[in-house]
């Protein structure tokens, strides 16, 4: 009887733990390796030897942004993600495979929303963020 009891007890105790990780930011590592990807992105993007893979990776950004926003993470003075798009198929449409390039004015718009959402997932909980990217994952697999 003892036995069941303890069990129950560290199953217990290990959700609890499991469940405040899920209440702190993501851990630094992880936020850094994130955040380099998209910063080179845009690099690729800035200096006109950007992928079609760079264009979906911060149009990807700027949806999770939107929705970290939605859930109050973030504040109002990123752009509409129309405004994203709209950029991203200019973008597109001027260049080709492995040199799509942004202008400055372009640049400049990314450049402010990456690192709005650097700030995000400083602070955004990890439950938050893996319920948003489940959600851009199912998103990506209908389209």
């Amino acid at each position: 009887m003892m036995k069941g009891w303890a069990q129950r007890l560290d199953q217990s105790r290990a959700r609890s733990r499991a469940g405040k990780t899920e209440l702190l930011p993501l851990p630094k590592p992880i936020r850094d390796a994130l955040s380099l990807e998209y910063h080179l992105q845009l690099e690729a993007l800035r200096v006109g030897a950007g992928s079609l893979t760079a264009l979906r990776i911060l149009l990807r950004v700027a949806m999770a942004a939107a929705m970290l926003r939605e859930r109050g993470y973030g504040n109002e003075h990123t752009q509409a993600f129309d405004e994203y798009e709209r950029i991203a198929s200019d973008a597109y449409a001027l260049g080709h495979e492995g040199s799509y390039v942004f202008d400055m004015p372009a640049f400049r718009t990314f450049a402010a929303l990456v690192t709005h959402h650097d700030a995000q997932l400083e602070t955004a909980p990890v439950r938050v963020i893996d319920m948003i990217a489940q959600r851009l994952e199912r998103q990506g697999a209908a389209s």
